[in-house]
């Protein structure tokens, strides 16, 4: 009978020890916190790593050691702990952002980019998305600038055969019509044929943003057509082996006529793509045709999947498609009002046209970006502490802790019934990874670090 009661006793120690470690490590975690709230970082930092070391699996202490390591400048320390923290927790958006803002401290702007644009996706506060959105243009803007800077600065050093096969760069079409209503193509058909080709992943496409600054840097962005022997340079500067570029013509009666050609950069030889002709209201059948023998004359084969993307068409309105290409341009031209004038009279054409209903969504925070000073890196984390508050609360915490231990000691907590996920338990919500990502178009520099 006593050897029975001291096996219990025995068991029950046992049973009982992770429980004791997890509330050890929970408050150790509790205490870092308060030294974070309180901005005491360094005696955050030294309470965190311990609470780490009992719990080195748990992705809230590693995330918080992150943003502690952040607020005294430990850069490279910060990255890296918020990184295993996303890999632990990929829908924490807290750690996102820091991470985010961490490469943004450490002057890599395009990781920075895409970490702001996961936490768009998981954020729950549309305020401060907004704000994040308005600092990814911002960021964009500056990458560009900087990128062409260099590209500039070693033009006679650049070796375009260092250049990836697959790169290609969209030039603005030029009106041979004479027709001025139809002007407004030229940047709009290379808009949907730069969206289409992006969408074959064998392609590295350079976005229209960054032929639109090396054109104003270049001073040809009032002419908008690029003179064929100029064309060569502007590749060379966009870091893209192969360039598109083409012309229009109304033909009368309604018919419309496009020619493409694709030029190679390091020899300036070209090789006639297509002709394609057809109705003005046809027109994107016409480009459809157009994108599909630029694929065949670059050798590439879209998977199904691909091709079925491609020839989905934006608007069956001519009018809207206009409209919404003059949109374009004067949003180039820093005109915002004029361009969300012409993006509502194509939404209004349309009202299923989704390009154009992103564009006049976008066009705000395009304006925002362009005419604000970006946010002070203090000031944003201040901004985003008053807008995403954290989603676990003490009681949330505490329950998850106590629940964890029982289940590694088989055992089940008393009275405890909640069913619901750690987040709905906080706000009631899921929260939702749509993560996309995009690759960047780099531009090979000789003594590139």
């Amino acid at each position: 009978m006593q050897l029975n009661w001291l096996r219990s006793i025995r068991w029950v120690g046992t049973a009982a020890l992770p429980l004791l470690l997890l509330a050890c490590s929970a408050s150790l975690h509790r205490q870092g916190r308060s030294h974070l709230d309180k901005q005491e970082f360094n005696e955050a930092i030294a309470v965190l790593q311990q609470a780490e070391a009992e719990q080195p699996q748990n992705a809230a202490i590693k995330r918080d050691l992150g943003v502690a390591y952040h607020q005294v400048r430990r850069w490279d320390e910060a990255v890296s702990k918020l990184n295993e923290a996303r890999q632990l927790d990929p829908k924490d958006s807290k750690s996102v952002f820091y991470l985010g803002l961490t490469y943004e401290r450490l002057g890599r702007r395009a990781e920075a980019i895409q970490e702001y644009k996961q936490y768009s996706q998981l954020s729950r506060s549309g305020g401060f998305r907004k704000e994040i959105s308005r600092r990814i243009q911002q960021l964009t803007h500056e990458q560009i600038a900087a990128d062409i800077a260099r590209a500039l600065a070693a033009e006679n050093q650049l070796d375009t055969r260092a250049f990836p096969q697959n790169t290609v760069a969209v030039l603005y079409f030029k009106n041979v019509s004479g027709n001025a209503k139809l002007a407004p193509l030229q940047k709009g058909l290379a808009q949907i044929l730069i969206t289409d080709l992006a969408k074959v992943q064998a392609l590295q496409v350079v976005e229209r943003l960054r032929l639109q600054k090396l054109l104003e840097e270049l001073q040809f962005a009032q002419t908008v057509w690029v003179d064929p022997s100029s064309a060569p340079r502007v590749g060379k500067l966009l870091g893209a082996r192969k360039l598109l570029a083409g012309g229009f013509t109304d033909l009368g009666a309604d018919e419309l006529r496009i020619d493409a050609a694709l030029t190679e950069t390091a020899t300036s030889a070209t090789e006639t793509v297509s002709e394609v002709t057809g109705k003005t209201n046809q027109f994107f059948d016409l480009e459809k045709k157009l994108c599909f023998a630029v694929l065949d004359e670059l050798g590439i084969t879209p998977t199904p999947e691909e091709r079925d993307a491609i020839q989905k068409i934006p608007t069956e309105s001519m009018l809207a498609f206009l409209a919404y290409s003059r949109g374009l341009d004067f949003e180039d031209r820093g005109l915002f009002d004029q361009a969300r004038e012409q993006y509502r009279q194509a939404v209004a054409i349309d009202p299923n046209f989704d390009t154009a209903r992103a564009a006049l969504e976008q066009v705000e925070v395009n304006e925002s970006a362009a005419n604000s000073p970006k946010t002070d890196p203090v000031e944003l984390v201040d901004a985003y502490e008053e807008s995403e508050p954290e989603a676990e609360s003490s009681l949330a915490e505490a329950r998850l802790m106590v629940t964890g231990a029982a289940a590694q000691t088989g055992q089940t907590p008393q009275g405890d019934t909640d069913t619901r996920k750690p987040v709905q338990e906080a706000t009631g919500l899921d929260r939702i990874n749509t993560n996309t990502a995009t690759v960047p178009l780099r531009i090979p520099l000789p003594d590139d670090q």
